[in-house]
Parts: C-alpha cells; structure tokens; sequence
C-alpha cells in the first residue's frame, strides 16, 4: 500500500490538536475566544464546527483513497481487504445513492473515525447550547439515534439541506452512536455502585469468595467471617461493611483484577504485605474503584473509551491499570519508604499523575500495558534487612 504523503506526522498533529482542544474546554477564557472564533467562521464559511468535522473525515478518507490509486509506488496486494479499499469517486462525497455502493463508502469513512474526531465532536455537543436537548437525548437508554441524528443535521447546517443520504451524515449518525455507548456504560457503572452488597444474596456472596480464591488459591479459608480476610486487605471480619460506599462495583472490579491479571494482582498484594510500607489491598482497591468511577462520571475518561472502547471489560481494564500503577507508585518511594500515614497525600498526588497522563493520552488499558512490561510485574518484592529492623 503507498505511503501517503506527511502520512507520518497525522498521529503528532491529531495528538497535537487533542492537547490544544482539551485546554481550550478547560478554560473559560479560552472557551469562550474559542467560541467567537467559532462564530466567525461558522458567518465566513455558512458551516458548523461538527458538519466541518464530519465533511474533514470524509474527505481525509477520499484523499487517501485517490492517493492509493493515482500513486506511482507499486502497492502490495490489497486482496484480503476486499471492497474497503476500492477507490471512492470524487462525485460521491456528498450525495450517494444506496445502488452505487454507498455501504462500502460509509464502511470505509467509519472506519477512519479517529477517537480524536469522536473526542472533538463529544466536546462540540457538550458545550453546545442548540443542542441540549439532543445531548440529554444520546443519555437516555431509549435513545432513538436516526431521529437525534436527523435534528443535528438540520441544526447544525450539515450539506444538502441536512439530508440523511450523505456520507457526512452517516458519519454524524456513527459519532453519535459511540458518544451513546459511552453514556450506556456510564449509567450501568452507575447502577452497579448503588447495587448494595447484599449477604443474603447468594450471587454476591459467591463473588466474594471468587476474591479469595483468585488472591489466595492456596489458603482454604476458615469461615465467611473470620479475620483472615485481613491477609488481603480488609478492614474486619466481615468485608460486606467495606463496600458500603462503592456496592458491588467495588468487589467486581477487585474481581475482575484478580482473575484476569493474577500476576500483578498478586504482587501488588505481596507489596501491600511489606514490614514498612504495608497497605490494606482491598481498602485501596475500593479506593481506587471510587476514583475511576469519578473520572467516568465527570468524562475525563472519554479519549481512552473513543481509543479502546465503551464496554465494562474496557472500563475494568481501566481500573486495573489504575491498581497497577498504584502500587509501582507507593513502591517507588524507598527513601525513606511510605507508611500508611501517608496514603491520602499520595493517594492524591497519584491521582494528579494519573490526570496529566490522561491529558497527555499516556494511560492505556493493562492488557496492552502489560504487554510492554511483563518483565516487571512477575520481579519478586523482598524487604531490605533496614526495613526489618525499622518494623
């Protein structure tokens, strides 16, 4: 396939364009020049910055296309990709019509949606007055998104007349629909918090017990309430009174960590058992779940979900990521080590780094984290003669 050109430098410039739209939305002041700039050249080019943004992903797709086609570097065999890859005529950019291929069009431009433009048009939504009540409509679990899509074309003066039969269109109606799924898992997150753990229920007690089994396989565990579930963090005898401020989404994703990432679920474990620098692993681990489901909640999480995903497994892999970065974190500081005095000081200084890193779009999913770093989690973690001494 050829190279298009400056083909190197479109993840910079999109990295570049994420950076500088994410301190304009957290800025009053430069919310509100950008605004008027808005407003100039919405009266300059009689466009909106969302049909703009839409006509950007349709045309940057054409353009790679044609590119392809009129290059003189020889190309590799595109065989295996099939119609995705069949050249795009200049005529259908804007008005398509079904028997001319418009499905193998709109597959091609949906798949060249960037999470930066779904981020861009998020944002666009968002902030726009004209649209509140089709931004409070992509909330709703009965959401009807041809109608919502329909009120956004003509609202925000998409080409020929708002119509729904143009590829601009067809990517709105994509945008739209992933912005959805965000709002989807937000409200089943949500829910999942204020799910009470319950000791009569059967299904949560049997969770609970995959915890243990998942952290200690080979400890049995001598009763429902005993004071071995200390051994992983929790505060008594019973660890139904530590979930009461997060219900179930606490022990799920202390859960999820467990089963899917046993390495580091365990050595963060083992670290939290250290002479000196010992921390209650499920209190933190709750902790955690609590900061995660704040960033969901106020959307600072939107870039990682456009980029990896709006499904739980994507948001727990969030929360792991969080757990393992935490303990590398705490453990980090050996001169002098960290005791538990000092946790919510760190805990809030973490919080920062986590914050600046999701800004900088650093954070990514453990799974993928992991992939670069394996050597480090499966390194054993063993106390220094001082820090016997000091315990």
């Amino acid at each position: 396939m050829a190279m298009l050109p400056f083909e190197g430098l479109l993840p910079v410039v999109d990295w570049l364009s994420y950076l500088v739209i994410n301190k304009i939305y957290q800025s009053p002041i430069l919310l509100s020049l950008y605004k008027v700039f808005k407003l100039i050249l919405r009266l300059a080019t009689n466009s909106t910055e969302i049909s703009r943004l839409c006509a950007s992903a349709v045309s940057r797709a054409t353009y790679d296309h044609h590119w392809e086609q009129d290059s003189d570097v020889p190309q590799e065999d595109d065989s295996d990709h099939g119609s995705a890859y069949e050249l795009i005529p200049r005529e259908s950019t804007r008005l398509v019509q079904v028997n001319r291929g418009l499905a193998q069009v709109i597959d091609n431009v949906q798949n060249g949606v960037t999470a930066d433009l779904l981020f861009r048009i998020d944002r666009s939504i968002l902030y726009s007055k004209q649209l509140s009540i089709e931004r409070r409509e992509l909330e709703l679990p009965t959401l009807h998104l041809d109608q919502v899509t329909k009120t956004i074309l003509l609202k925000k003066q998409f080409p020929n007349g708002g119509s729904f039969d143009t590829v601009e269109a067809k990517v709105l109606q994509y945008c739209l629909k992933r912005i959805a799924e965000t709002h989807r898992l937000v409200a089943e997150i949500n829910t999942r918090t204020h799910t009470k753990y319950d000791g009569n229920n059967k299904a949560h007690e049997n969770r609970l017990m995959e915890l243990w089994t998942s952290l200690m396989p080979d400890t049995a565990l001598e009763g429902r309430i005993t004071r071995q579930w200390g051994q992983i963090g929790f505060q008594g005898s019973d660890p139904a009174t530590d979930f009461r401020g997060m219900g179930m989404q606490g022990l799920d994703d202390l859960v999820y960590y467990a089963q899917v990432h046993p390495k580091s679920a365990r050595r963060a474990l083992q670290c939290s058992l250290h002479p000196v620098s010992w921390y209650p692993f499920a209190v933190v681990g709750i902790n955690i779940t609590q900061y995660a489901v704040q960033i969901l909640l106020t959307r600072k999480l939107q870039y990682y979900l456009f980029q990896f995903g709006s499904s739980r497994e994507m948001y727990s892999e969030f929360y792991c990521y969080l757990f393992h970065s935490f303990n590398e974190f705490w453990m980090s500081h050996e001169q002098p080590r960290l005791t538990v005095m000092e946790f919510e000081a760190k805990f809030k200084e973490f919080k920062e780094v986590i914050e600046q890193d999701l800004l900088v779009r650093k954070v990514t999913t453990l799974r993928h984290f992991l992939g670069k770093t394996d050597s480090v989690i499966i390194e054993e973690v063993t106390p220094t003669e001082k820090d016997k001494k000091n315990n």
